[in-house]
């Protein structure tokens, strides 16, 4: 609920403080947020887990503390949605849009957050099991790096024009995923990281060209509503990839038919970008 409503909310926002400017610095902002805020979380968690005392309530702690700020901060703010008459809250419904444009960047959503799920999930795992390494903090500061760097990628790629950032954003990411296996099938955690990096890269770049699109193709009565759905895909891609990695490892080579997978999702998403 949060993410797409403070999502239309910040692109309301620049809008209204910066009227005809290009919507860059938004899809700059919020996707670093929250990617940034996948990785930021995760690295909290694992120095919490590792260093204080009662680490399954300590999170806790400390989130409740982040949320009463967040809501501070969201009183401060200013509305940008003035309805007519009584407004009467009730379940909005999520809004998909139609069309090749529409369907390259849901694809492409699903295909980023597809790795932010396999990673988050997998490499804590390998880093402690496959590499000995069992340290909470080392496995956080890992996920920290892989999605810190996504966001680091989205802030460089500014510039680019939407079509040439899916384009790097979709050969970073297949890449980054063949790299990704190979480090695991060698057991090496430069090469693991490397893939990591490269991929979550590709990944960032390619969903925020996702919110980009599905930001301007929507009108300002359906911006929150779409931008609900394409989220909605994202986390969907998110839950999924973990808990089909999990059943998966039980009887398959898990990693081989993930990256088979997701490089069949790339290449309709580059096959919807030429139409």
């Amino acid at each position: 609920m949060i993410t797409a409503a403070a999502t239309a909310h910040l692109l309301e926002l620049h809008a209204a403080d910066r009227p005809g400017a290009s919507g860059t610095r938004f899809a700059m902002v919020s996707t670093a947020a929250n990617i940034g805020g996948l990785g930021l979380g995760t690295l909290v968690a694992g120095l919490l887990a590792e260093f204080v005392t009662a680490p399954l309530r300590t999170p806790y702690a400390v989130f409740v503390v982040l949320l009463i700020a967040a809501i501070a901060a969201v009183t401060l703010a200013p509305e940008t949605v003035r309805p007519a008459g009584t407004y009467r809250y009730r379940p909005q419904r999520v809004t998909t849009g139609r069309g090749p444009a529409y369907l390259a960047a849901a694809t492409g959503a699903f295909a980023a957050f597809s790795v932010f799920g396999f990673f988050t999930s997998v490499a804590p795992g390998f880093v402690a099991g496959t590499l000995h390494q069992p340290s909470r903090a080392l496995a956080g500061l890992i996920v920290f790096a892989v999605l810190g760097g996504s966001a680091a990628a989205q802030t460089l790629t500014t510039a680019l024009s939407a079509r040439a950032r899916t384009a790097l954003g979709l050969a970073a990411q297949v890449a980054g995923t063949v790299i990704l296996v190979t480090g695991m099938h060698l057991a090496s955690l430069p090469v693991f990281l490397i893939g990591g990096l490269l991929a979550a890269a590709g990944a960032g770049v390619l969903f925020k060209a996702s919110i980009g699109t599905v930001a301007a193709l929507a009108t300002a009565q359906d911006r929150g509503a779409a931008l609900a759905g394409i989220f909605l895909i994202a986390y969907v891609a998110l839950a999924v990839s973990a808990l089909a990695i999990g059943v998966a490892a039980l009887y398959v080579t898990v990693m081989t038919w993930f990256a088979a997978v997701l490089l069949t999702m790339l290449t309709a998403v580059a096959a919807l970008i030429r139409r």
